[in-house]
Parts: C-alpha cells; sequence; structure tokens
C-alpha cells in the first residue's frame, strides 16, 4: 500500500499543477465578500474568472451541491455530488455548511462548461461556483474546493462528454481521500464490481445487478480514480 501511494502521489501533483492555471478567456472581476481557503484547496484557485463569468446573489443554500439564487433559479453545481441531507448521509451537514459558509446572502459568479448543457430536466442552471479567495488574489473554485476539502465525490451522470476539468476533480478527490479529509477520514478500501459500460460502481449484492452476467471486479479507490460514481442504491 505503500508503494502505491509513494507512486500516485507525483501523478496527482502533476496533474493539480498542470491543470491549476486560468479558465480558458480568462477575466477579471469586482471584488466580493472574501472566503478562506485551506491549505489542500489551493489547487482550486485561479487568477481570475472564467470569460462570461455572470454575477449573482445568493438567497439560500440548500445543500453542500444545490443553492438558490435571489431571481429564484436553482443552481447544482457541476462535476459534484455531495450527502443527501435528506436522507440523512454522513457529512450531509458538514458540506452543506462549506457552500454556505462560502456563498450564503453573498455575491458568486457561475460559469457554464463550454458547449454543455446549462440546465438539467429539473430546470436547475448546471454550473460552476466562483468565490473570492480570502488573500483577495484569485477565485475559489467552490466545486472543486469542497471535493479537496473531503466533502464531495467527483459525479458527471451519463455516458456523454466529460467535464473541462474532469481530470482535476478525480485529482481532488484521490488527495482528499488519500489524506483522510472529510468523508474519507474513515475510509478503507474494498472490493466493488463494475459493468462493462457502467458509470457506477457497486457491491456485488446490489439489486440493479441481478441479471448482469459480465462484471469487473475492482478496489473502490481505483473505481473512484477511474472517474465513476457509487451506486445511490447499495452504496448511496
Amino acid at each position: 500500500m505503500g508503494q502505491c501511494l509513494s507512486v500516485t502521489k507525483p501523478i496527482v501533483e502533476a496533474v493539480l499543477t498542470e491543470l491549476a492555471k486560468p479558465p480558458p478567456g480568462a477575466a477579471s472581476a469586482a471584488a466580493a465578500a472574501p472566503v478562506s481557503v485551506g491549505a489542500g484547496q489551493r489547487g482550486a484557485v485561479y487568477p481570475s474568472l472564467p470569460a462570461g463569468a455572470e454575477r449573482h446573489r445568493v438567497r439560500n443554500v440548500y445543500d453542500g451541491d444545490t443553492l438558490t439564487l435571489t431571481d429564484e433559479r436553482r443552481v447544482r453545481f457541476l462535476g459534484i455530488d455531495t450527502p443527501e441531507i435528506s436522507d440523512k448521509q454522513p457529512f450531509a451537514q458538514e458540506a452543506k455548511a462549506y457552500t454556505k459558509e462560502r456563498c450564503d446572502k453573498k455575491d458568486i459568479w457561475i460559469s457554464y462548461e463550454p458547449g454543455g448543457e446549462k440546465q438539467d430536466h429539473y430546470g436547475r442552471l448546471l454550473c460552476f461556483v466562483w468565490v473570492p479567495a480570502e488573500d483577495g488574489n484569485g477565485y475559489l473554485c467552490v466545486n472543486e474546493g469542497i471535493i479537496a476539502a473531503g466533502y464531495a465525490e467527483a459525479y458527471h451522470p451519463g455516458k456523454g462528454k466529460h467535464l473541462r476539468n474532469w481530470d482535476k476533480l478525480i485529482a481532488l478527490q484521490t488527495q482528499a481521500r488519500n489524506a483522510k479529509l472529510g468523508m474519507w477520514a474513515d475510509f478503507e478500501d474494498f472490493t466493488v464490481v463494475k459493468t462493462a459500460n457502467g458509470s457506477a460502481y457497486h457491491k456485488r449484492s446490489c439489486k440493479h445487478l441481478a441479471s448482469v452476467k459480465h462484471l469487473t471486479e475492482l478496489k473502490a479507490s481505483e473505481a473512484a480514480a477511474k472517474g465513476l460514481h457509487p451506486c445511490r442504491t447499495c452504496l448511496g
């Protein structure tokens, strides 16, 4: 295990170094109330905002990955999934607190995935959310920051094109897991299975796999590193 981590660490650091660059078409913006950024989240801070980022005021934060703007539109954070408050999942309140501290009743900026869908089937805006870094030098991508803090997992539904920063989200998740931050504090690796073309990993006993014959076994950490997300039925 120690050898595995020693190899993984420089790979993760290399990905973070390469991807911690200004977003495409970066542009500056007026400052708003700064928020704190932990040392482990510096990789989620950019020197400027993406071109076309829209400034809005937040009325309410529902949970770690959903908030409501003062114009009553709802925002669903792209590329992440946080524990569900309604299901009383572990770390749901901590994830909400992370986002609330940075966004609630404050000005934020939102940006969309270039060439991606701007709304989901619920009518929620699918966005990256940005807030000023504490030292005034750059902007924190909250989507990336909450993964780096260990309160969210990288998540992209379906089989479509991956997000521009997908590799970075996975690298930040690996970094948080190796550091045992947040929801990863008590993580112990275990064996899971995946289907040939599925985007999730499962327990072997998952009811969705009852009629599936060809499955691949792998460790949960390996599945997460491949960008797979835990099945919401058997691992939710």
